[in-house]
């Protein structure tokens, strides 16, 4: 069953009534394709990938994601809106802000305490619920708008979980993903510099490139890919795309030679260049509507 954690009752614990986690709990499973099953790690933590130093480039399009994403969801009082993989909840909390009722959904237990320890004290209740996204515990059309920033491609049945989305959204709700395209310019460029690389070095230029989805991702996603797992249940209003050159190799490194006006037109003017071409950008926005 979900657990409902209210955040403005700071007696509450991640696992609900004030009952101790079971620390031998095993993860969720979830069926993922005939004869397979993935887990979930229900202790899925952040903290290995917070960024102790950002790069202009990296600053911008974190700060950019956000902005959109936000924008695109356009929060309003008397909406009901749930934020899918809401890891520290601080995107549900700006969605509060607006007076619209928030719903937060993490598997995670260790995401879902940083979430209470961050909202608690904060005057606008955003609800934590530890649950899946492939089995979200409401009832049908139960959200006016549904947002999931950077997180689908760590679902472990991304099938199911649209499933899901849909069944829960209103007939006319609408739909908010956003997510890092494994297919963008500088992936390609990037996938290019490495074979080069390895080529005239014969060795790796990195064990772990930046080209490559990361261990705990479950899908590579790209605007083609996303935008055909959508088509069967949803309308596409809005793609929009963010920033070129995320993470190429020295790009941050020059950026941060530069004076810092500089560097942010730089920026503002790759970011527009992104809307244009999609396909090509760093990362994906996109607004759908349930076809119902």
């Amino acid at each position: 069953m979900p657990e409902n954690i209210p955040v403005n009752d700071k007696r509450s614990t991640v696992n609900g009534g004030g009952q101790p986690r079971d620390p031998n709990r095993e993860p969720f499973a979830v069926n993922h394709s005939p004869g397979t099953v993935k887990r979930i790690d229900t202790k899925w933590d952040d903290t290995e990938i917070v960024f102790s130093h950002m790069t202009p480039d990296t600053k911008f399009l974190f700060d950019r994601m956000t902005e959109v994403t936000l924008d695109a969801v356009a929060a309003a009082p008397d909406q009901c809106i749930m934020d899918l993989a809401c890891g520290r909840a601080i995107d549900a909390f700006k969605l509060a802000l607006k007076g619209a009722t928030v719903f937060g959904l993490d598997p995670s237990d260790t995401m879902l305490a940083k979430a209470l320890e961050w909202i608690a004290p904060k005057p606008h209740p955003v609800v934590l619920i530890r649950s899946l996204a492939e089995k979200v515990p409401f009832p049908d059309s139960s959200f006016d708008k549904l947002v999931c920033k950077g997180a689908i491609d760590h679902f472990a049945n991304l099938d199911a979980s649209l499933e899901e989305i849909f069944r829960i959204l209103k007939p006319r709700g609408k739909l908010i993903i956003s997510v890092a395209n494994f297919e963008s310019l500088s992936c390609k460029l990037g996938r290019a510099y490495d074979r080069a690389y390895e080529k005239l070095k014969n060795r790796k230029r990195s064990e772990h490139p930046f080209w490559v989805p990361p261990d705990d991702h479950n899908f590579k996603f790209d605007c083609a890919f996303l935008l055909k797992r959508l088509e069967p249940r949803f309308s596409i209003e809005m793609v929009q795309g963010l920033s070129l050159f995320w993470c190429l190799p020295y790009w941050g490194a020059t950026l941060e030679k530069l004076k810092p006006k500089t560097a942010e037109k730089i920026l503002k003017l790759l970011d527009g260049l992104a809307s244009l071409v999609p396909s090509l950008s760093d990362v994906l926005v996109i607004r759908a509507v349930p076809r119902k």
